[in-house]
């Protein structure tokens, strides 16, 4: 058949389709639920019909986006930034000493948080924590809210154990009362082990790592929930996994610390399909190979191994602690407001390949 010839055929066969109306698709934004307490936006003239279909949530800062844009009513400004503000938000940290935990924790108090809890295991705050306490308080960003500490957000210090179960819903209890609310959660306290064949792995060093790695988890986040629930506001569970828990990682014999964190990524999904319906949200994140206090240690001891990790990625680097904040920091708050149940990657392309 020629081109002219099968050309014409396909006009007549698209004549004969029948036509449909243009698609109407309508915007709803989702966040947060406005407490009682506030005052819900005016209608502005952009606002559905009566006749149209309710919609089933609204930004606490509409009109916002495109509809504020068509409102001639509005005067324009940037909404962008409040959407990622933690203002008067009360978050706990498990694992938050050092590290990745303590570096999502300043993150949170530079979003305007009131109160970060870091929760770790030893008695005392190390020195870098109570740097990075004092750095917060002439940072004097946020609502501290708390007697003599001024008006800029507080960084905490809890000794606890997230391998207690009830010694965690104990102490995170003690923080709603003292603060009356609770909204954020990241779960970030995690340990690894050395080296050891599979078939041959001892009981008592699995258990150490799904005890901290999954039990310990879970205890956090159970906790931070009850507060949620128990006062009525939307909050945000994070849970941090690893890119490990989807991908192995190539010539580590690790699987106490994959099964783990596996087992986190999963947990978020299945918490968040019960606790969508009670406006609080839960998704993983997993880091790829980041550098650390832990993998300097290791590092240390096996050099080589840098140069090997960064080449397991596109950006031919391993990751810096500080380039999870500003995943850590949607997460938490209400620029995130749809996402739950998801598990986020940050490992320079590392599951790319």
């Amino acid at each position: 058949m020629s081109f002219t010839r099968a050309r014409a055929v396909i006009s007549r066969s698209l004549k004969s389709l029948p036509s449909y109306a243009p698609q109407v698709h309508r915007a709803f934004t989702t966040t947060r639920p406005r407490l009682s307490s506030e005052t819900p936006p005016s209608p502005s003239p952009s606002s559905p019909s009566p006749s149209s279909p309710p919609q089933q949530s609204v930004s606490p800062l509409a009109p916002i986006g495109v509809a504020a844009a068509l409102d001639p009513t509005i005067t324009p400004m940037p909404k962008i930034f409040d959407e990622f503000s933690l203002r008067d938000r009360v978050c706990i940290v498990s694992g938050a000493g050092r590290g990745l935990g303590l570096e999502m924790a300043l993150a949170l108090c530079e979003a305007g948080a009131r109160a970060v809890y870091c929760f770790d295991l030893p008695g005392e705050p190390s020195g870098e924590w109570e740097m990075v306490r004092e750095y917060v308080r002439r940072m004097g960003v946020g609502m501290g809210g708390g007697e003599g500490k001024g008006k800029g957000g507080r960084l905490e210090y809890v000794c606890a154990d997230v391998r207690d179960q009830e010694g965690m819903w104990r102490k995170v209890g003690e923080v709603g009362d003292r603060e009356g609310r609770m909204d954020v959660c990241v779960a970030a306290a995690g340990v690894g082990l050395a080296h050891v064949d599979c078939l041959v792995y001892p009981k008592e060093q699995f258990e150490a790592v799904m005890n901290v790695n999954t039990n310990g988890v879970l205890y956090t986040a159970q906790a931070a929930g009850q507060q949620m629930v128990r006062f009525g506001n939307a909050g945000s569970i994070i849970l941090i996994a690893s890119m490990f828990g989807k991908h192995p990682n190539k010539d580590h014999a690790w699987v106490p610390y994959n099964t783990s964190k596996s087992a986190v990524i999963q947990m978020a999904r299945s918490m968040a399909c019960e606790l969508g319906t009670r406006n609080i949200r839960v998704n993983s994140l997993s880091p790829g190979h980041i550098y650390t206090q832990m993998t300097a240690a290791y590092l240390d001891m096996q050099p080589h191994l840098l140069e090997k990790w960064s080449s397991l990625n596109p950006m031919g680097r391993i990751g810096r602690s500080d380039e999870l904040r500003g995943v850590i920091a949607w997460l938490a708050s209400d620029a995130s407001s749809f996402c739950t149940g998801s598990d986020i990657l940050v490992s320079g392309g590392h599951h790319a390949w």
